[in-house]
């Protein structure tokens, strides 16, 4: 049994554009040369002229790919993928909206064509030359075991202010092209994909298991199951993986109120009652990872949770967790609850679609209670996010197969709109959706230093971040939060 090593794997909605804009102009000498100011502002210009035709990179590694101006713009709607990000500059802090560097190398530095692409720590850390290319044809070479991955950005926004793409961050200047167009990864032998395997925490202690070890045990069977995502896409497959339930007993006398954890290779978790595993009467819980007959890719894969049976058992797509890493045990007792948000759209949200949420649209505050002084670390979703389940009558999130509909109407939220957080007990706040708009500060929570809420919160709180660049008139604490009601004139 091998430990698998440490990955991310990046989800990045990056639209592939046509057209290539413009290359910055030639300087001819001393006395045509622009200071660095006059410099940022044509820049600036000329990517006012030329966004309606947009840039494009050319990214270049194991196969190649691009990245464009469209890409940004769905970046937006994740504040993981596109974040404002400040660095000195000559003296003076400087404001840019950028993507991690990171999120880009990952599409080209492993086998994987297509998103979720596995960004490969390994590979970086031990070092590989990344060449960045300039329109005017200026190129600079630095190797990643020189620099942290988190270190670099590619921005497109400068002081509020659009600019042609360019890398940013607390790294030399010589690396911190501008008008970029080109990254090419010198890979060599450093993108070697390791075994693939599935550990097993129980007890604190870790176990692992390759496809073939498992495949060998006693606890594998095959047989038909399907899942539904959000959209209403049903995926119908014959599946061959171990018994879930079966599995963790071999190792731990489980009981039907344990929670079982699994994690994905990008972090994302979901949580089950152990008694769910166990209970067969509508199926078998499996960890698959077969698919009609062959090894599961790393999308939908390598490891899937899914429910298989004579009668083609069908569950909800957010309840099938792919590329499962790990599988934890835990004497935390499994507790359901739900969440409903009214409005234009009615819709009832059970922990596991929350939980989803949460694991896609990671946000941690650091709130700091003024009654009692304490600031503490709370983690969960930005509550503006969920506002999407109730201010359409037509699009609620990930149920369009067409992406281009984004069921968060930003501009129903600018006209404004109030918005009712209600307690267990009927304790309410109203805040104003023009305050709670795209504002990340503002959160649900679910993990209380990185652990369950406490029984006094649980199962969410609304709390904000103490630096917050906004913080919505009349907010305040609620714990025990049950109802969330969008109120239209």
């Amino acid at each position: 049994m091998k430990r698998n090593r440490t990955s991310v794997v990046l989800f990045i909605v990056l639209i592939f554009l046509l057209v290539f804009a413009g290359c910055a102009g030639t300087q001819t000498g001393p006395a045509d040369i622009p200071d660095e100011a006059a410099a940022d502002k044509a820049a600036a210009d000329e990517v006012s002229a030329a966004s309606a035709e947009g840039w494009e990179i050319r990214v270049t590694g194991m196969r190649e790919d691009s990245i464009s101006a469209a890409g940004f713009e769905e970046a937006k709607e994740h504040s993981s993928h596109y974040q404002k990000v400040s660095f000195d500059k000559k003296g003076e802090m400087v404001d840019y909206r950028a993507m991690p560097f990171r999120y880009i190398v990952a599409m080209v530095d492993g086998e994987d064509a297509e998103h979720p692409w596995l960004f490969n720590t390994d590979a970086w850390e031990a070092g590989y030359d990344i060449t960045l290319t300039a329109a005017d044809g200026y190129a600079s070479t630095f190797n990643t075991a020189d620099v942290g991955p988190n270190e670099l950005y590619l921005a497109d926004e400068m002081n509020g202010e659009k600019v042609l793409p360019r890398i940013v961050g607390d790294v030399s200047t010589k690396i911190q092209i501008k008008d970029l167009v080109s990254i090419e990864l010198s890979l060599g032998d450093t993108a070697v994909q390791e075994t693939i395997t599935l550990e097993v925490e129980v007890n604190d202690e870790v176990s692992a298991f390759t496809r073939e070890e498992l495949e060998g045990l006693p606890y594998y069977i095959e047989d038909t199951g399907s899942y539904t995502t959000s959209a209403g896409t049903t995926h119908t497959h014959q599946y061959g993986g171990i018994k879930f339930g079966d599995f963790l007993r071999s190792y731990v006398d489980l009981e039907e109120a344990s929670t079982v954890q699994v994690t994905a290779m990008d972090g994302y978790t979901m949580s089950y009652s152990a008694g769910d595993l166990l209970d067969e009467s509508e199926g078998t819980w499996i960890l698959a990872f077969k698919s009609d007959g062959e090894y599961l890719s790393l999308d939908p894969g390598y490891f899937r949770t899914v429910k298989v049976g004579p009668s083609n058992p069908n569950i909800d797509g957010h309840s099938s967790a792919r590329m499962v890493k790990r599988i934890s045990v835990s004497g935390e007792v499994y507790q359901e609850y739900d969440l409903l948000i009214t409005g234009r759209m009615d819709n009832r949200l059970d922990r596991q679609t929350i939980q989803s949420g949460v694991s896609c649209h990671t946000k941690t505050v650091e709130y700091l209670d003024k009654k009692s002084g304490e600031t503490s670390s709370y983690t969960g979703i930005p509550l503006w996010l969920l506002l999407a389940y109730g201010d359409d009558a037509d699009h609620a999130p990930h149920r369009q197969t067409d992406k281009s509909i984004l069921s968060y109407k930003e501009e129903t939220a600018r006209e404004g709109y109030s918005v009712e957080i209600v307690a267990s007990d009927g304790y309410s706040i109203t805040l104003d959706s023009k305050q709670l708009n795209k504002n990340d500060d503002v959160i649900l929570a679910t993990l209380k230093e990185g652990e369950s809420l406490p029984e006094r919160e649980w199962p969410l709180v609304l709390v904000w971040d103490q630096n917050a660049e906004r913080v919505p008139d009349g907010i305040k604490a609620v714990r025990n939060i049950t109802e969330i009601h969008l109120l239209f004139d």
